[in-house]
């Protein structure tokens, strides 16, 4: 039985490994990089560098930092992915800080256990990299709450005078993460307002909960913390990103008792107590797509938020901009940051940091100014 099982193995490579250099000649003319690279927080002081191609290979980075030349592959215990058209390679902060990186996928069309058929490699153009500089000011774009409708995004975006240092997507970029071509949609709309130039923060809002692809697309960031939440750095500012989950109770009848997010939930909010306030940081905002933090899942976030001495709280979800969002409900300011609106506009928001105030300000995308506000910092 043994010899029969190990003649079909090997029979079965065989085949798998000729149809696949056959195809090679057509599929390496068909492999591209169709989503460009974002650098996205993934927590540690780490950037997580993603990607995708138009058929399966491998991804890696390269770069020179302090002298020394690296190449820093997609890759899971020991091994380099070559099964996913989606790439995402970790790196220091520090080495992409104010540098120059390049990203490179090679077409796998087959792998088995001795061989492995490899195809063409593509890649990019070097990408100028712009992390903080000691500013004067520091402007951050939110742009929540897409839903499919990146072209009302940038044009509301247009709007304003200074270009961004950092993008904050706040959750709902698209409607449902049944497949892999949902997030590469993300990945697309990341790359149209970032160019791969700026960091990007993400938090998952309660649509990318929807659909199969929901899991992989969380595994993909490799954040510290194995979830869709982390803490990150920019200069002075302190970001406490959070996973929300979704809107409504893990018994509704939507999700086909398929969901689990009262025990994730409750992971994250263990997590969320242990941490300490950063003493360093002149400003600790919180950046979550659900608005209601006293009650998620059942756990009440306020004296946490409080305890970590959080000042802002940047919530999406209502499809509206709110600069006073349940005034005198918490003991730190709370805001709504604007996304697709009710009437079919789109509102996109930036946030100024300088001189102990963060000031926020708001266009539509047919150029209205939807007013400002300035959150005094202690």
């Amino acid at each position: 039985m043994y010899e029969w099982n190990l003649f079909l193995n090997i029979l079965l490579s065989i085949v798998m490994v000729v149809s696949s250099a056959l195809a090679l000649p057509v599929n390496s003319l068909l492999f591209r990089i169709d989503s460009e690279a974002s650098v996205f927080e993934s927590g540690d002081d780490m950037y997580t560098v993603i990607w995708s191609t138009s058929l399966p290979g491998t991804g890696y980075v390269t770069y020179e930092y302090e002298g020394e030349e690296y190449t820093v592959w997609d890759e899971q215990y020991a091994i380099i992915r070559s099964t996913d058209s989606v790439h995402s390679v970790r790196i220091p902060k520090e080495h992409l800080d104010n540098n120059t990186y390049t990203y490179h996928s090679q077409h796998v069309g087959t792998k088995r256990a001795y061989v492995a058929v490899k195809g063409r490699t593509v890649s990019s153009d070097p990408v100028e990299f712009k992390g903080y500089t000691g500013q004067d000011e520091i402007h951050a774009l939110l742009l929540s709450d897409i839903h499919e409708n990146p072209d009302n995004a940038e044009k509301a975006m247009k709007n304003f005078d200074v270009p961004a240092d950092l993008l904050i997507m706040n959750g709902d970029e698209v409607s449902l993460m049944t497949t892999e071509r949902k997030f590469k949609q993300v990945l697309t709309y990341a790359h149209r307002f970032s160019k791969g130039e700026i960091p990007v923060i993400y938090t998952r809002g309660n649509h990318e909960n929807r659909g199969e692809y929901s899991i992989p697309s969380v595994e993909i960031f490799k954040t510290t913390t194995g979830g869709m939440y982390y803490t990150c750095n920019y200069g002075p500012i302190s970001f406490l990103c959070l996973d929300t989950g979704e809107d409504k109770k893990d018994t509704d009848w939507t999700y086909s008792g398929l969901v689990d997010l009262t025990t994730y939930i409750g992971d994250e909010t263990a997590w969320m107590e242990s941490l300490t306030p950063d003493e360093d940081a002149e400003y600790r905002l919180a950046v979550g797509h659900m608005p209601n933090a006293d009650n998620r899942y059942g756990y009440d976030w306020t004296d946490t938020l409080e305890g970590l001495g959080i000042d802002l709280y940047v919530a999406a979800h209502k499809h509206r901009i709110s600069y006073e969002y349940n005034k005198g409900k918490f003991p730190f300011y709370q805001m709504i940051d604007g996304g697709k609106s009710r009437d079919d506009d789109y509102l996109a928001t930036m946030l100024t940091f300088a001189q102990g105030k963060i000031y926020a300000e708001c266009f539509d995308q047919k150029g209205n100014f939807r007013g400002d506000y300035t959150y005094e910092i202690n």
